[in-house]
C-alpha cells in the first residue's frame, strides 16, 4: 500500500511540475494628465532591459517574463515624468519555486505611483522624488 501511495505521489508531482506556467506581467500606465509623458526604464537581474514612453491614457509599457527556477527574479525600474522620478524594485519573485501569472500594474498619477497587484485595488506605492 505504501508503494502505491508513493507511486501516485510521484505521478501527481510530475504532472504538476510539467504544467504550463503563464508569463508574469508588469504594466506601466500614465494617468498624469494630457501632455505629460511617462518614461520607463527597467532592468531585470538577468540583464533584460525594457524602455518606453507612455502618453496619457495611451498604450502602456508592458513587460512579460517567466520567473527563473531556483533563482529569485527581480525587476528594478526608473520611472520619470518631467523633473520628478522614482527608482524602485517593481517585482521580486519567489525562489526556488517560480510563480505563474503574476500581474503588477503601476499607474503614474500626480501624487505618486500606484500599484495594483493581481487585479487588486490601487494603493499608493511610491511618492515622486524631485531634482
Amino acid at each position: 500500500m505504501n508503494r502505491l501511495i508513493a507511486f501516485l505521489l510521484i505521478i501527481a508531482l510530475s504532472f504538476g511540475l510539467n504544467e504550463a506556467c503563464e508569463d508574469c506581467t508588469i504594466i506601466f500606465r500614465n494617468a498624469l494628465g494630457p501632455g505629460t509623458l511617462l518614461k520607463v526604464n527597467c532592468e531585470s537581474n538577468s540583464k533584460n532591459r525594457v524602455t518606453g514612453t507612455v502618453k496619457f491614457k495611451s498604450m502602456p509599457v508592458r513587460i512579460n517574463f517567466r520567473e527563473a527556477a531556483f533563482e529569485r527574479t527581480t525587476w528594478h525600474c526608473l520611472v520619470q515624468q518631467g523633473k520628478s522620478f522614482q527608482y524602485f524594485r517593481a517585482y521580486r519573485g519567489s525562489a526556488p519555486i517560480p510563480r505563474c501569472g503574476e500581474l503588477r500594474v503601476y499607474i503614474a498619477k500626480r501624487d505618486g505611483i500606484y500599484l495594483s497587484a493581481n487585479a487588486g485595488p490601487e494603493k499608493l506605492d511610491q511618492r515622486w522624488t524631485t531634482n
